[in-house]
């Protein structure tokens, strides 16, 4: 995280689209806050996961539409799998939305083990994105 700060990179965009109205758009987050907060609820709450997701990264709450207001609905648009901004969906929490072979892809290619149900999957690769932002965290699976 030091190296994209020391670039001048200090928020991370994406685009969503919502499930009502479908209006497509370019949505940010804040590098430092949002790791924060995902960083801080990992320590908090990583003795009671027992190497499992929590049901609020397996079926994470959708930003509200900025086009139409719409609640929970703006989800994030999906990438083939080599260009996921995994970032992206760190930052929002929204690792979730991606479909099982995706984050067997991601496992693959940070040599975590893949095989299992997708919220053991979707928990290592929480860790891992937060491992390679900030390697000396409390993120080891």
């Amino acid at each position: 995280m030091s190296h994209l700060i020391s670039q001048g990179i200090t928020s991370i965009t994406g685009q969503v689209q919502c499930k009502k109205c479908e209006e497509r758009y370019e949505m940010s987050y804040d590098l430092v806050s949002k790791f924060e907060e995902v960083a801080a609820f990992i320590s908090e709450n990583k003795y009671r996961m027992h190497d499992r997701a929590p049901a609020v990264w397996s079926d994470p709450t959708l930003p509200d539409c900025r086009a139409c207001g719409g609640t929970d609905c703006a989800k994030p648009v999906m990438a083939k799998k080599r260009d996921i901004n995994w970032l992206f969906l760190l930052l929002g929490q929204l690792i979730g939305c991606c479909k099982l072979w995706d984050l067997k892809y991601f496992c693959k290619h940070t040599s975590n083990h893949r095989t299992g149900a997708k919220d053991r999957v979707l928990y290592l690769t929480y860790l891992a994105v937060c491992k390679q932002l900030v390697p000396s965290g409390p993120f080891d699976a």
